[in-house]
């Protein structure tokens, strides 16, 4: 499954509230509940996210179920530098929360 976060949050180059934030986990969550489910986010025209926002599915998904829930099928697309270096924050912000 692939999920165009721009177009799943409203158009906006910017994303910032924990509310889009959960309309991603919300689809994230269907599939990762398959047994063989993968989920790709393209992130293409997105310029830059908060902590905010990806905490609303990678930090919850990480601290309720761990990382080898989403380790292996999540994959990322279109992400700029920023995204991934607010993305790596947040993982490594809640696995430590669950150590």
């Amino acid at each position: 499954m692939v999920i165009n976060v721009k177009h799943e949050t409203g158009g906006f180059e910017f994303i910032g509230s924990r509310g889009a934030g959960e309309i991603i986990r919300k689809k994230m969550k269907k599939e990762l509940d398959k047994e063989d489910g993968i989920v790709t986010l393209d992130f293409v025209g997105v310029e830059q996210v908060t902590q905010s926002f990806i905490d609303e599915f990678f930090g919850i998904f990480i601290r309720a179920f761990g990382i080898e829930y989403i380790r292996g099928r999540v994959r990322l697309v279109n992400e700029t530098q920023g995204i991934k270096d607010t993305i790596n924050f947040v993982i490594k912000y809640s696995k430590e929360r669950i150590a």
